[in-house]
């Protein structure tokens, strides 16, 4: 966004403003000052100044003599910046054009014509301000064409600044919305949609009463583990809690929560068999469970915490 902005800014938004600069320069000249930049304008186009004094005649309607061609035509220049060339300016210049049996009209403005002056121009020559300022800005002062450069060279940066500021922060924005609508990592786990790889089967186990075996084997490993750091804790818990009958594996979906995935659904027996091991590690005690039922049970996730037990 803000690659394209800066693009558009020193392409397209700067000539514009340098456009629109002169145009204001060119209105803020006296009105003699301004038809002589017409003048020379159009004498690329062939013209040749015949008069270049307003015909008294006419009032402020300030029409000026060309030649071309061998044949007259009449210019009709309207400096005002703000200046709307309408249908009744066009009519008045085509009546002139014919009174005095010329060949033709310009009329040219810094400011806009109507749509509908231009449907119907009646023979006359219709220049706007922004072909005018095409046509005399090669014919300028160059210290005049300098000046205009660079304010619009500064106005362009200060808007380049403000735009990527904008885009900074919308950048920003936008990345907590995705945080904000990201899951929550406590959500339950659908094992058909699990990316993890299946468990192989658990092994068939002993009736509950060999479980004290089981617990007496993980033993050892609880002597040491308050020694070892908060993720070998982890793998420990996950794998013993994994020995444990009614569970088919364990894993640590976020650093305080175990989602354990049953075998079965008697896991409600083996809870303190569970929590036995979770025990063992005081830096884990707190930790929540998520007890995910068989797939196809129709069984409800639900959570336990060990303490409470």
């Amino acid at each position: 966004m803000g690659i394209g902005l800066t693009y558009y800014l020193q392409r397209v938004r700067r000539p514009r403003l340098e456009m629109h600069g002169g145009i204001a320069a060119l209105a803020a000249m006296r009105w003699r000052e301004f038809s002589h930049f017409v003048i020379e304008a159009l004498q690329a186009q062939g013209f040749e100044v015949s008069r270049t004094t307003p015909m008294a005649e006419r009032g402020k309607q300030a029409d000026l003599l060309l030649h071309r061609e061998g044949r007259d035509w009449l210019l009709s220049c309207k400096q005002g910046a703000n200046y709307r060339i309408g249908r009744k300016q066009v009519d008045e210049l085509a009546d002139a054009v014919r009174f005095d049996n010329a060949a033709g009209g310009v009329l040219a403005t810094l400011g806009r014509i109507d749509p509908e002056a231009r449907r119907n121009p009646r023979g006359i020559e219709l220049i706007d301000g922004a072909t005018l300022w095409s046509l005399i800005d090669p014919l300028i002062p160059p210290s005049l064409h300098q000046d205009l450069s660079r304010k619009a060279q500064l106005q362009a940066r200060r808007e380049q600044r403000l735009g990527w500021a904008l885009a900074v922060a919308m950048g920003l924005a936008v990345g907590v919305l995705v945080a904000m609508l990201q899951p929550s990592p406590t959500a339950a786990v659908d094992p058909t949609t699990d990316p993890r790889p299946a468990a192989a089967p658990a092994p068939s186990r002993a009736p509950v009463a060999e479980e004290a075996p089981a617990q007496s084997q993980a033993a050892p490993a609880a002597a040491a583990g308050p020694a070892l750091d908060e993720e070998a804790q982890r793998r420990a818990v996950a794998e013993g809690v994994s020995t444990v009958p009614g569970v088919d594996r364990a894993v640590w979906t976020t650093p305080s929560t175990l989602l354990i995935y049953q075998s079965g659904l008697d896991i409600d027996s083996h809870v303190s068999a569970i929590c036995a091991v979770v025990e063992r590690y005081p830096d884990l005690r707190a930790s929540r469970l998520q007890l995910q039922p068989p797939p196809g049970s129709g069984g409800s996730v639900r959570f336990r915490q060990c303490r409470a037990f």
